[in-house]
Order: C-alpha cells, then sequence, then structure tokens
C-alpha cells in the first residue's frame, strides 16, 4: 500500500491486524444489504495505445476502477512512469448501462457477466474512449463487504510509556500531535487529513477513503472472520509482525484493530477502528 505512511503516523500500525478484547463479543448486527450489490465489481482496463497491463499503460490513463456494494467508486489512474497507481474516490449511480461517477464522468459497459466487456470512458469536459476491460464481479456475499465510517479510532502505543486515547474519527495530525506530547516518535510534518471511510468489497479489495479525495488500495481474502492481505508495497521504516485480521462486531458496530512496531525501535502499537455502516 503505497501509502498512508507516506502522509501519517498511523503507518506505523496499519499494516497489522489482530482481534481486539476489550469489546463484548457476539454482538453482531444485522445489516440491510448495501444498496449497490448488484452494480459492484472490479474493472481492470486495457489502454487503447497498449492493450497491455497496467505497467505499462500511459501517465494519466484510467487503469481501473472498483465499484462497490455502497455507491463508492475508486478510480486508478497512472501516476508515473514506474507503474504507481493513484486512486480517487466519490460516490456513483447507474442508469442502465451507464455508470455516473461524480467528479469523474460516466462509464458505460454490459455489467451482467464477468469477463471481458467493451467500456466506453467519458470524463466530464472530455472526449469518449472506447477501452476493453476484465470484469470481476463478487462471487460471495458477506455483511463485512460495504463501506464504512471511521466512528473512533482507538490507539494505545507502547515504549519507553505506554500511553493510550480514543480519538473521533481519524485525523493524522490529531494522533500525531498526541504522539509527540508523550515522547513517542512522530513525524512533524503531518498534513491535516484524515480517514473518511474504509471499504471492504466482495472483490477482495480493502480501501482507505480520505478526506481529500484520494484513496489507498490493497487486497485481502476472507475466510470465517479472519482476513489475510498483501501490500504491493512495505511502508518504509515499519515492520510486520502479522497478516492477518480478525473482524469482531460489538454494539452494532464493526471492529477493526491493527498493530505493529517501528523498526530499530522499542515502540509498537495498536489502533482499534470502530466502525459503522456508511449506509
Amino acid at each position: 500500500m503505497k501509502t498512508i505512511l507516506k502522509f501519517t503516523v498511523l503507518a506505523a500500525v496499519l499494516p497489522l491486524l489482530s482481534a481486539c478484547d476489550i469489546f463484548p463479543e457476539n454482538d453482531e448486527p444485522v445489516l440491510p444489504e448495501p444498496a449497490f450489490s448488484a452494480y459492484a465489481g472490479h474493472l481492470t482496463l486495457a489502454t487503447p495505445d497498449t492493450k497491455a497491463s497496467t505497467t505499462s499503460a500511459p501517465v494519466g490513463s484510467v487503469v481501473s476502477v472498483e465499484l462497490t456494494e455502497s455507491g463508492l467508486y475508486f478510480l486508478g489512474k497512472m501516476a508515473d512512469a514506474k507503474g504507481s497507481v493513484q486512486y480517487s474516490t466519490g460516490k456513483y449511480s447507474v442508469s442502465g448501462n451507464e455508470y455516473k461517477l461524480a467528479g469523474y464522468g460516466s462509464l458505460f459497459f454490459d455489467n451482467s457477466r464477468a469477463g471481458s466487456v467493451p467500456v466506453a470512458l467519458a470524463p466530464d469536459g472530455g472526449s469518449v474512449e472506447e477501452v476493453q476491460a476484465t470484469f470481476l464481479k463478487p462471487t460471495a456475499s458477506n455483511k463485512v463487504y460495504r463501506a464504512w465510517n471511521i466512528d473512533k479510532t482507538r490507539l494505545t502505543v507502547k515504549g519507553w510509556t505506554t500511553v493510550g486515547a480514543d480519538f473521533d474519527g481519524c485525523n493524522f495530525q490529531e494522533i500525531a500531535a498526541f504522539l509527540r506530547a508523550n515522547s513517542h516518535k512522530a513525524p512533524t510534518d503531518v498534513p491535516d487529513r484524515s480517514i473518511t471511510s474504509l471499504s471492504l468489497t466482495g472483490t477482495e479489495k480493502m480501501i482507505f477513503a480520505y478526506s481529500d479525495g484520494f484513496a489507498d488500495m490493497t487486497e485481502f481474502s476472507l475466510a470465517g472472520n479472519v482476513i489475510t492481505y498483501t501490500w504491493p508495497e512495505r511502508p518504509r521504516g515499519f515492520t510486520f509482525e502479522s497478516d492477518a485480521a480478525v473482524i469482531e462486531y460489538a454494539d452494532g458496530k464493526c471492529l477493526l484493530t491493527i498493530s505493529g512496531r517501528i523498526q530499530n525501535s522499542s515502540t509498537s502499537g495498536s489502533v482499534t477502528f470502530v466502525l459503522s455502516p456508511l449506509e
């Protein structure tokens, strides 16, 4: 994932997931099916110039679109010649074969089947491009497959001292300031940026959306209530203790706890996200 670390001290603890034992168990909420489940899926595009993989696509071209069960889209564009992808996000609506992506424009394609599909890209103020794409549809359902609001962030950091605090939402500056005030390492140039939502999709994408309209995405697999995930790029300066997550529910909320440690340091920590459905 490329990267939460670059913008926030939370990257110290985002890569690693474990169960939380401070909430009551077996309180699973009854959640309605997300409104856009029938339209959800992942488009991988081949550009008109290359007809090839995303790493050889021209800079600025659209290489993927994730259409989530909760009506959020995540549009990936080639950011540089090295193959880096930058994601932007917003809401979408559907009318027939037209997906209207707020802030981008429209996509036109047949969403009734998976596999190879022609797609027309119609960005606002731009010309229409016709491309070939592969459409991956969710093959299973689970109540966790939806977008979640970050209601609260519970932070615990261990080192020379152990400190903890609860924060409304998840603002990077606020958390970094708390760490520095308690003699723990934290960048001083953290922007005023927040995580606004976490999406876990039926195509097994884990996506953090930010207050500036951008996002980070990685892949995961789900077995029971255990998430196993991979990160395309390891956050610099931090090590992994686990590549697994346990999902828990309490008081109608979804709980996700993440833990990690700073390299060459005695500082480790955990973050528990308290999540509620976006819908």
